[in-house]
């Protein structure tokens, strides 16, 4: 008993911490990206992703390296599916922010989304083994490098980079983005450590702590940066950031395949298989959600909300259920 009330006691700080930490970095990365004049879309799926997905990188990263495989993909399939959840709950709740119909890079960054999420389920059937690696993970890696750079040829435009108090700004920004990052550094291995040992104490499969309470955790910088960027009315923003964190972490279970003795795609589970399909499912029904916004179509995009969420919800329980 002592020693589960330890392990949350820990769990709970450490996800305080990166919680913290994540809020801090996705402003940090925001400073940073305002001055170069990079398009909106562009700096949420490239810098904004990058630092609010830095939570999910250390816990993964850490997760793999005590030999919790499972609690890490849990995490990603996870984060994945309730990026989209926060994405359609926010819409929802900013009604009166004006959501433009997809541009080409929106749509390129939507679909190579779904295409790196489709390849963790490939890779799972066929790891493909080369050495303690997988050949899946240079492919997922290549794919996910291609696909950034097309989003940027693609962009219709960025803003003209701001000069008023730019060097004392970016200064403080770039302090910031560090000491965040460092908190990050030391509160997510805990994290990871806590909720590895507290799914083998309470006879929970890791894949389901990792689908649910790690990923809510992990999750909290993306939820934070789209709801600001809603706020500010900026969709493009929002999207870039959901999607671009989705695709960016694949890609950090690629690169977690680096920090495991065998191919990683090899200890996945039925319950993975499972939070991978609600993941495809989640991210293609949240492209149609923003098409029905697109066009003013509230009530039918509402009803698509509830069926997000409800769905999302059904997934957990189904994940649960396959790894009891």
């Amino acid at each position: 008993m002592w020693e589960i009330l330890g392990y949350s006691a820990l769990f709970l700080a450490s996800a305080a911490l990166v919680i913290r930490s994540g809020l801090s970095l996705a402003k940090a990365g925001d400073a940073i990206a305002e001055g170069t004049g990079l398009g909106r879309l562009w700096v949420g799926t490239i810098f904004l992703a990058i630092a609010t997905s830095l939570p999910e990188l250390v816990t993964n990263i850490s997760a793999v390296r005590i030999g919790a495989a499972g609690l890490a993909a849990g995490n990603i399939l996870g984060a994945n599916m309730l990026n989209i959840v926060v994405l359609a709950s926010l819409l929802s709740l900013f009604p009166r922010v004006a959501v433009s119909p997809l541009t080409l890079d929106q749509r390129i960054l939507g679909g190579a989304a779904l295409l790196l999420t489709a390849l963790v389920l490939v890779f799972k059937t066929f790891p493909m083994p080369l050495g303690p690696l997988s050949l899946g993970s240079f492919l997922i890696l290549g794919v996910y490098s291609l696909a950034m750079y097309w989003v940027y040829r693609a962009r219709e435009g960025g803003d003209a980079p701001k000069d008023s108090t730019a060097k004392i700004s970016l200064r403080r920004a770039w302090l910031v983005f560090a000491l965040a990052a460092g908190g990050i550094l030391i509160g997510a291995p805990a994290l990871a450590f806590s909720a590895d040992r507290l799914s083998d104490l309470l006879g929970v499969s890791g894949t389901f702590i990792g689908v649910l309470a790690v990923a809510l955790v992990t999750t909290m910088p993306e939820t934070s940066v789209t709801y600001g960027s809603l706020r500010l009315g900026s969709q493009e923003m929002a999207m870039g950031n959901v999607y671009g964190s989705c695709a960016f972490n694949v890609a950090i279970l690629a690169l977690a395949d680096f920090f495991y003795p065998k191919p990683i795609y090899v200890a996945l589970g039925f319950g993975h298989i499972v939070a991978g399909l609600g993941a495809l499912f989640l991210m293609g029904v949240g492209l149609l959600f923003i098409w029905l916004r697109a066009r003013s179509k509230f009530l039918p995009s509402l009803i698509l909300a509830l069926l997000i969420a409800g769905s999302w919800m059904a997934v957990l329980f189904w994940t649960f259920r396959a790894g009891a």
